[in-house]
């Protein structure tokens, strides 16, 4: 392959410590084979730094080695920070190296939040968010598009951490922080098994960045709300997905995340092995990605999102805040991801949202109430609180809950199956003011029509499991075969399928099923932890083609709140 340097004027205007380094893959077997594979990435920097030194001497910088990355390239750092023009140079002369493939910086990124908190609010709100329950502006996630709550499914949040709010705490799955930097990461340390938010407080120029001094974001824990925040447990506010398993994996700090640390975390969130790190053993569905920086797609990042598809992951991003081309901004624009804008209650683009042929979808991203800490700093656990947020990253999650909660859970449908479904799944129109902001708001209902969840009139339909219950008959003096087993999935609905022949017997005919999603059986329902059908109560003896029904599935949320 020719080696290659950022494209010219594609850097933002930032000055650059830190540079990916990727090998060629002859560079990498030839070193394997000669000195296997560990000492292989040290190998081939020992043999670039000929290279590196000679464009070090020539700029008055030292260079070091840092760490290798999850696929084996090398992250190096110099003594001082380059401008735009002297990063090209550095980069330019390293990829020159005949073991050099590409050389890139290793961004700065940044949760894509929009502005301040606007609104502070303690008390149970789901009458408050909008953003789930209006039919034509919000997601419509309501009635019987909530029956499937993306039970354990596992979504990992690449963001800032969490703190452990009372209304998200008991949903989520072990994560890991995978922030190199110490001073951004405040922790005392680099990587490590707690991906707690230590808070991003940061007074001015503390990253030496010329940045104005902000306060905590809490950033991870308000998009980890949106997703999976408990419902019907008399707190708070309801998460798109709320059974579904958050798994935060903190890759910003205080002086925002690097390209090569969120690269590894995407690896790592989808099974993939990171050296140094111990294997994810509970490997997430989807990954959502609320951050970004205004770059192309850097080749880091372009990898690890090809390994987290190939693992079966679906990678979810923020289009971003700058109100213009999505396209700008990574990783919203790599290959492989959906992207994900921002709307308002009233149904257009929200004014800070990108745009373009890259944004995929759209969902509610301005004044979403979710969870949050009313701490300026540091976390502190009496100050859990609600707060209204904005920006493409509220927007995002709600993407990555339906899409857990309609096409990940309780289906058998492949990655591919799942976004070709998403692409093609009806959405509300978007009063779009640009000349494109993607196929609309997204729709949980539609959607779960879509995944064939819901039939036509908004029905619910199952696919479920084999099961056998014992009947006790009376007056059955022959088999019956082909006898029909009505699945009650719903109060209004039933889910039907042809089982197994029911033998004549006085007490105890087995009857056993594999369920179809054939709508429209009438049916009668028996307590949810029977086991025994009697048919020698007031119940009428069963007969062939008559309809017999099995445990009920899970009720509608609304009816749960109403006890």
């Amino acid at each position: 392959t020719t080696p290659t340097a950022a494209a010219p004027g594609t850097l933002p205007q930032q000055n650059f410590d830190r540079f990916i380094v990727t090998y060629t893959q002859e560079a990498k077997q030839r070193k394997m084979l000669r000195d296997g594979e560990w000492d292989a990435v040290r190998g081939i920097v020992d043999d670039i730094m000929d290279t590196v030194d000679v464009v070090s001497e020539a700029l008055n910088v030292d260079t070091k080695f840092l760490h290798n990355t999850s696929t084996d390239d090398a992250v190096i750092q110099t003594s001082k920070t380059l401008n735009k023009n002297e990063a090209k140079e550095f980069m330019a002369k390293v990829a020159s190296d005949p073991d050099v493939a590409s050389v890139e910086p290793d961004y700065i990124n940044y949760p894509a939040a929009e502005g301040d908190i606007t609104f502070q609010y303690n008390d149970p709100q789901y009458s408050k968010q909008w953003n789930l329950t209006n039919p034509t502006t919000g997601v419509q996630n309501t009635g019987n598009a909530r029956l499937r709550r993306g039970a354990n499914v596992k979504v990992a949040v690449l963001d800032t951490g969490y703190v452990p709010h009372p209304d998200l705490v008991t949903g989520m799955a072990n994560g890991y922080d995978f922030v190199s930097d110490p001073l951004s990461a405040r922790d005392g340390d680099g990587r490590d098994p707690n991906p707690r938010d230590e808070g991003d407080y940061a007074p001015y120029n503390l990253c030496k960045d010329q940045a104005n001094a902000h306060t905590s974001t809490w950033h991870g824990t308000s998009v980890a709300g949106i997703i999976g925040a408990r419902g019907n447990n008399r707190m708070g506010i309801v998460g798109a997905a709320d059974l579904a398993r958050v798994q935060p994996v903190r890759v910003l700090g205080r002086c925002g995340g690097r390209t090569s640390d969120i690269a590894d975390a995407i690896i790592w969130a989808a099974g993939g092995h990171v050296d140094g790190v111990p294997d994810n053993a509970y490997p997430a569905k989807i990954i959502n990605m609320s951050i970004g920086t205004v770059t192309t797609c850097p080749a880091a990042y372009q990898r690890a999102i090809n390994i987290a598809r190939s693992k079966g992951a679906i990678v979810v991003a923020a289009a971003g805040n700058g109100n213009t081309e999505a396209s700008k901004y990574a990783p919203a624009n790599c290959m492989g991801v959906i992207t994900v804008g921002a709307t308002t209650k009233a149904g257009t683009r929200a004014s800070f949202s990108n745009y373009g042929t890259r944004v995929n979808i759209l969902a509610p991203g301005e004044n979403i109430l979710t969870l949050s800490m009313n701490s300026l700093d540091r976390p502190d656990n009496t100050k859990f609180s609600y707060d209204y947020e904005s920006g493409t990253s509220m927007s995002a999650p709600h993407v990555s809950a339906l899409l857990a909660q309609q096409l990940v859970n309780g289906t058998s449908m492949t990655t591919k199956q799942v976004e070709e479904a998403f692409t093609l799944m009806g959405t509300n129109r978007i009063k779009c003011d640009k000349y494109f902001c993607g196929r609309g708001i997204i729709n949980s209902f539609k959607l779960a029509k879509q995944a064939g969840n819901l039939d036509a009139n908004g029905r619910v339909t199952y696919l479920r499991p084999r099961k056998t219950i014992k009947v006790i008959s009376k007056g059955l003096s022959a088999g019956a075969s082909n006898t029909k087993i009505a699945d009650r999935a719903a109060a209004d609905e039933a889910a039907e399928a042809t089982a197994e022949a029911l033998t004549a017997g006085a007490n105890g005919e087995s009857l056993t099923g594999d369920y179809d999603r054939i709508p429209g059986a009438p049916a009668m329902e028996i307590p949810e932890d029977a086991q025994v059908y009697d048919l020698n109560g007031d119940a009428e003896p069963i007969t062939q083609d008559e309809p017999l029904v099995t445990n009920p599935a899970q009720k509608p949320r609304e009816a749960e709140e109403q006890r």
